[in-house]
């Protein structure tokens, strides 16, 4: 008997992890990539200069996204309960 996944939990997933996969491509990307997607001119200069808080930052928010495409993931019984 097939299992009956929760089909807005995994699309919500799947955009989570797009979004995540965005973040770690800006963060590659550089500072024109940060302009691009809006992150600020301040944001976008301090990525030019070199600067580590635009990348740390970003990638923090990549892992909130990651952490919140598991949980969905979980949640739509697809992995197991976290």
């Amino acid at each position: 008997m097939p299992k009956n996944y929760n089909t807005s939990l995994i699309l919500g997933a799947g955009l989570s992890a797009i979004a995540a996969a965005l973040h770690v491509a800006v963060v590659i990307g550089g500072s024109s990539w940060y302009r691009f997607f809006g992150a600020g001119e301040q944001f976008a200069s301090a990525a030019a200069n070199g600067r580590w808080w635009p990348a740390i930052v970003t990638l923090g928010i990549t892992c909130v996204l990651g952490l919140w495409s598991a949980y969905a993931l979980s949640g739509a019984g697809v992995i197991r309960p976290l």
